[in-house]
């Protein structure tokens, strides 16, 4: 059976168009940034400069010590002169020892510490990014940009930049060397390099869309690994495995095929080298041998000419073999500066500093929304034309159908997103006026799905923030429970008190709960909402409720529907409307007695199975 095509898959593999709009040409403005990083580094940096230098010096010196040799010493029979150059060729091979083992030592120190530079940098301006942007990017790319181009920019330094920056030396240092021997054979043997250029920049071109491509075919493999890894349950309890391996295996295949196709593009690249090798080093020895038969030339110079020629193809060799790691690292460059490039949240551009909350000053509660229109995309809009009022310390339901907009108000008050018209007021100032994050360290947030962290449960109450000591009154039989993954060994209950005593904290100043208690049972609710009144006294409290029992003792009820506000006032005033929000309590009362119904005939028929005798033994 043909394997169906995953739909989307352009969603996992999708790069932004800054990215795809300089495909194929090696852009200097990462160069020129991983300079800067370098340059931040100078002690490694110019260390590792200076033992390149006496590495590339002395294996430039050696060719012409054979030559040396031959002229100076064996020929004429000077036996002092040859024990001088043996001397100085041992010097000079233990001198090219140390610096080369130097210079791997200082460019691999050099890298690792760019690396961890680059890696701070990017979690620190993930930290500063809109949350938006969180919504629509696969965390499985994200990863990929943090780990695997951070390692294959790592590896470009400590095995492939070095090495290229060397060779090149040494090939431009044997090219001088060829034209002081002898100009008219130097002529000779370079005459293959022009050729070799055109294959190098036609291979090279290939090969940096080759491993942009996998490296874009790679996020997506990580993006789907991270995905279904976390939704293994569901997979796994829908018995969907087999499907799920089925995509998995045409992203696998997709990234394989990327690879494969960077393989082949380089598998002709070594050939083309030798192939220009063979061609020069046949012409000097045609050209060279013809002069040095003549007298023309002497048989010292040609040695040493044979041994530079020889000699300049095999670090081309080297280029060739490292080229690939330089453009898989100059591509993950590409895409690590992608992200640093993403626009961050205004008030977050500068350092990241710890909120002092007690330093803050306190806001009174005071919420208008003034005709705020939103969209998330276009004009389909979620909100419309939204006007209100909320009074400090006053206790705000808002109700409404799924889709209505609940979640969106909150959203929009926490500045997750901005109003596409209209403008919202705390304590009459526009919210837009106030620092992103001092304005999140007055709230207390509590959500539906919350999020843990592996470790103690201390940790996550505080979230590391000092001098909060809110963990001091959690229940007994939870203050030393470490937590696994997500929290997966704490009930639904324990996570929404853990989400509570976690928001209290910081001591709000207003609190928001986003469908807190809907998972939960009624003795948890009661005991949250208890606990919430006693911490929220004089305080602002928003509530978005899907159980209209949880808002029924509410100063103002907003009734939404369909982005609008539609009904609004106290659980009295609008039961006696007769609109939206007295149809939802009568809806909710008929489901309420048809479980009380269905929870009674079960326990009746429990008895009456544990009551019917066995059979005969």
């Amino acid at each position: 059976m043909a394997k169906e095509p995953i739909k989307h898959l352009s969603l996992l593999e999708s790069e932004d168009l800054e990215e795809q709009s300089g495909r194929v040409q090696l852009r200097g403005q990462e160069v020129a940034r991983l300079f800067r990083l370098l340059g931040g580094h100078p002690g490694p940096l110019w260390i590792g400069i200076l033992l390149m230098f006496l590495a590339t010096g002395a294996a430039l010196l050696e060719p012409r010590l054979f030559g040396y040799a031959i002229d100076d010493a064996i020929i004429p029979k000077n036996e002092s002169r040859l024990f001088q150059l043996t001397l100085i060729y041992f010097g000079v091979q233990v001198l090219r020892v140390l610096t080369t083992i130097g210079q791997g030592y200082f460019f691999t120190l050099l890298g690792q510490r760019v690396m961890q530079e680059l890696r701070q940098s990017l979690l620190t301006h993930l930290q500063r990014l809109p949350v938006s942007l969180y919504d629509r990017t696969p965390a499985g790319r994200l990863v990929t940009r943090v780990t695997n181009d951070i390692g294959s920019l790592a590896e470009m330094f400590s095995a492939g930049f070095a090495t290229i920056i060397t060779n090149v030396l040494t090939v431009l240092g044997i090219l001088i060397w060829l034209f002081i021997l002898d100009f008219q054979l130097a002529l000779v043997a370079m005459a293959i390099f022009p050729i070799l250029a055109g294959f190098s920049i036609y291979f090279s071109a290939r090969l940096r869309i080759a491993y942009r491509e996998a490296r874009n075919r790679l996020s997506a493999l990580n993006s789907f690994l991270a995905e279904n890894i976390m939704g293994m349950r569901v997979v796994q309890l829908f018995a969907r495995e087999s499907r799920q391996f089925a995509r998995f295996e045409q992203v696998n295949a997709r990234y394989t095929s990327a690879q494969i196709e960077s393989i082949h593009v380089f598998a002709y690249f070594q050939p083309a080298i030798t192939w220009a090798s063979g061609i020069s080093m046949t012409a000097v020895v045609a050209v060279g041998g013809y002069r040095a038969y003549h007298g023309d030339l002497a048989v010292g110079v040609l040695v040493a000419f044979f041994a530079y020629v020889l000699t300049a193809f095999q670090p081309l060799r080297e280029i060739a073999d490292k080229w690939n790691l330089f453009l898989s690292g100059m591509a993950s460059a590409e895409r690590i500066f992608s992200i640093l490039d993403w626009p961050v949240e205004d008030e977050a551009r500068g350092s990241l500093t710890v909120i002092d909350r007690s330093k803050l000053p306190a806001i009174r509660g005071e919420i208008i929304f003034e005709n705020v229109w939103f969209a998330y995309s276009d004009e389909n809009w979620v909100i419309r034309d939204l006007s209100c009022r909320i009074d400090p310390g006053a206790r705000v339901g808002i109700v409404g159908h799924t889709g209505a907009g609940k979640s969106t108000i909150i959203s929009l008050l926490l500045r997750f997103y901005e109003p596409n018209r209209g403008r919202i007021l705390l304590d009459g100032r526009d919210l837009r006026s106030f620092d992103r994050r001092e304005l999140r360290a007055r709230l207390g947030m509590i959500q539906q799905e919350v999020f843990l962290f592996s470790g103690s449960l201390h940790e996550n109450v505080t979230l590391f923030r000092e001098g909060l000591e809110g963990s001091a009154e959690i229940p007994l039989g939870l203050q030393e429970k470490d937590l696994y993954e997500r929290g997966v060994n704490l009930s639904m209950g324990e996570r929404q008190r853990l989400a509570f005593y976690r928001a209290r904290a910081a001591k709000p100043d207003l609190w928001i709960l986003d469908e807190a208690t809907a998972n939960v049972d009624s003795t948890t609710e009661q005991e949250i909402s208890a606990l919430l009144r006693q911490e929220s006294l004089g305080r602002t409290q928003i509530l978005v409720a899907h159980r209209l029992a949880t808002i029924r003792d509410a100063d103002l009820i907003l009734v939404l529907h369909h982005g609008q506000l539609v009904e609004q006032g106290s659980h009295d005033q609008l039961m006696k409307i007769q609109g939206v929000y007295s149809k939802m309590v009568e809806l909710q009362r008929i489901e309420g007695k048809a479980q009380s119904a269905e929870g009674q005939r079960r326990d009746s028929d429990q008895r009456v199975g544990s009551s019917v005798p066995s059979g005969p033994a």
